[in-house]
C-alpha cells in the first residue's frame, strides 16, 4: 500500500512538471466529448452504460481520461488534471459517462496530451462526437 502511495505521488509530480515544462505550447480550448476512466476506457467501456463504474474507480482515484473524436473523426483521448487547485475528480466524477464540453488548456508532452480543465458544462443534446468503432467504442455502442 505504501510503496502504491509513493508511486501515484512520484507520477503526479512527474505529470505537474510535464505540464509545467511544456506551459509554453498551452493551448486554450473548449472541447466536446466523455469523461472516463482511463483503465476502462482502453479496455473498451465507456459510455452511460458504464456511467456508474466508471464513477466508482474515479471516486477510488483511478486516473480519468476525457476521450472526444478530432476534427477527421479520429478518436483522442486526453489525462485530465483539474485546474484552480481542484483534483480531476472534483471536475470531471459527476459527468462520467454524459456528454461534455470541458474548457481548460491543452499541452502535449513527449506525445501524452494533458488537458487542464478549469470548465466543464453539459453538451448540446448531440450524439455524434460518439465513436462507432475502436479502442473504447464498445459499451458506447452497447454491444
Amino acid at each position: 500500500m505504501r510503496a502504491a502511495c509513493v508511486a501515484i505521488a512520484v507520477l503526479a509530480v512527474s505529470l505537474i512538471q510535464m505540464v509545467s515544462a511544456g506551459a509554453e505550447d498551452a493551448v486554450e480550448l473548449s472541447i466536446t466529448g466523455e469523461p472516463v476512466d482511463i483503465q476502462c476506457y482502453l479496455s473498451g467501456r465507456s459510455g452511460e452504460a458504464h456511467a456508474s463504474c466508471a464513477q466508482t474507480c474515479a471516486e477510488k482515484g483511478q486516473p480519468i481520461g476525457f476521450a472526444t473524436l478530432d476534427d477527421d473523426g479520429k478518436e483522442q483521448l486526453y489525462l485530465v488534471m483539474g485546474a484552480g487547485h481542484k483534483s480531476a475528480k472534483e471536475m470531471m466524477v459527476e459527468h462520467m459517462g454524459k456528454e461534455v464540453t470541458a474548457t481548460g488548456t491543452l499541452v502535449t508532452k513527449d506525445g501524452m496530451k494533458i488537458l487542464t480543465v478549469s470548465k466543464v458544462e453539459a453538451a448540446a443534446d448531440d450524439d455524434d462526437w460518439f465513436p462507432s468503432e475502436g479502442v473504447g467504442s464498445g459499451s458506447i455502442q452497447n454491444q
